[in-house]
């Protein structure tokens, strides 16, 4: 019964994916829909760390440069013919950074740039190795300063003198 339930399941909300158009924000693209308008993503994980360029190919000018934080994605998409200016800058790029593991959500910053003849898209891994910020909600370990005893504090405290066997407290 399982089985039918995940394929009707699967059978309904496959056509809505692909139906809507929704984007996949992963680096290997949308599996539904990864046409040549899609959005692109960008991946900076602690062994490789990215910054992505736009250039502005008639005069080398670089019009978007982000360091994409470890641990983090740069999501970038093109829309055609929606530029401020129909010569200089006739596309719109929209753009987020998005936590490695967000899959869907709104592009909300833009950027108009010069037409995809005229731009140049440059994906550069920085020198050195990078480590991601450790998440607020993980739990503690005991070289944090909380979770130390307190003997192990300039103030002092009683100390722990129990020996367990197989390196646990017999609780």
């Amino acid at each position: 019964m399982t089985t039918m339930r995940l394929f009707n399941l699967t059978i309904f909300i496959l056509p809505l994916f692909v139906l809507t158009g929704c984007q996949m924000y992963t680096p290997g693209g949308n599996p539904f829909f990864n046409g040549p308008d899609s959005a692109a993503t960008y991946q900076s994980t602690e062994e490789f760390p990215k910054t992505v360029t736009i250039i502005d190919t008639r005069t080398g000018e670089h019009i978007f440069v982000m360091e994409i934080p470890v641990g983090k994605k740069l999501v970038v998409d093109f829309i055609e013919d929606s530029g401020d200016n129909p010569v200089l800058t006739p596309d719109l790029m929209t753009w987020e950074v998005y936590a490695n593991d967000v899959s869907f959500g709104p592009l909300s910053n833009s950027l108009t740039v010069p037409n995809r003849w005229s731009r140049r898209l440059d994906v550069a891994m920085r020198d050195s190795s990078e480590f991601a910020n450790p998440r607020h909600d993980r739990p503690l370990s005991v070289d944090e300063v909380n979770d130390q005893p307190d003997w192990w504090t300039a103030d002092g405290g009683e100390l722990d003198t129990s020996d367990p066997v197989n390196g646990y407290d017999p609780e």
